[in-house]
């Protein structure tokens, strides 16, 4: 199964925001209901399930860290990343920080980007999608 379609939750004082049960429903069991979040592009952050989040590790452990821009790719990736677990009643915690970076305040846009999930200010992601949502182009550019 993959992360598809597109919600919008609130998020509380303390920063929880529920994972929409659709994506919950994704999860596997070596997921352990974990996620790893970190930044995104576009100003979005990005949410991997854990078992996703090992994988991606691994593509880029094997890239040339001795080259100056896979260095810097790699940072990026892991500068503010955090492993989240959700609660019983399935919701986590967006670091404050990330939450900054993505000019998220009190809803969170989730994006199903196939194997994991993009979540973004509904304002920030709204702009996005007016400059950068031809339909006939994109599905032309993937061949489609």
């Amino acid at each position: 199964m993959y992360f598809v379609g597109n919600d919008i939750y609130a998020v509380d004082h303390k920063g929880r925001v529920f994972i929409p049960a659709k994506f919950r429903s994704v999860l596997t069991e070596e997921d352990e209901g974990s996620f790893y979040i970190t930044r995104g592009f576009e100003t979005s952050l990005l949410l991997f399930p854990l078992s996703r989040w090992s994988e991606f590790i691994e593509q880029l452990a094997r890239k040339k860290y001795s080259q100056m821009r896979i260095r810097n790719a790699i940072r990026a990736f892991s500068y503010g990343a955090e492993r989240l677990s959700m609660d019983s009643q399935g919701r986590v915690v967006l670091p404050k920080e990330l939450r900054e970076y993505a000019k998220i305040e009190e809803d969170v846009f989730f994006l199903g980007a196939i194997d994991k999930m993009e979540l973004w200010s509904p304002a920030v992601y709204g702009e996005y999608a007016r400059h950068n949502g031809d339909i006939n182009e994109l599905f032309s550019l993937l061949g489609m």
